[in-house]
């Protein structure tokens, strides 16, 4: 699980930004495919878009500072 430091705002234009807090891989998102791939048919994940990435930033960094962030890759699959 990234540290908030190690995410970086991104450099081209995005769709959104999508926070996944428990999913297959924890981060945030810039189109809605990678995040989809992450969370869709997976059990217990929570996720959403923000408007902003500060206010992404914001509550991914309380989130990981509260222990809320969990991976729960599926096994043999793409992100395990």
């Amino acid at each position: 699980i990234p540290h908030p430091l190690d995410l970086a705002h991104p450099t081209s234009p995005v769709e959104g930004y999508y926070l996944v807090i428990v999913g297959q891989e924890i981060s945030i998102y810039y189109t809605w495919k990678d995040t989809a791939m992450r969370v869709l048919n997976i059990s217990g994940t929570i996720y959403y878009k923000c408007k902003t990435f500060q206010r992404a930033l914001a509550d991914y960094t309380a989130a990981y500072n509260k222990g809320e962030l969990r991976a729960i890759p599926t096994p043999g699959g793409l992100f395990w």
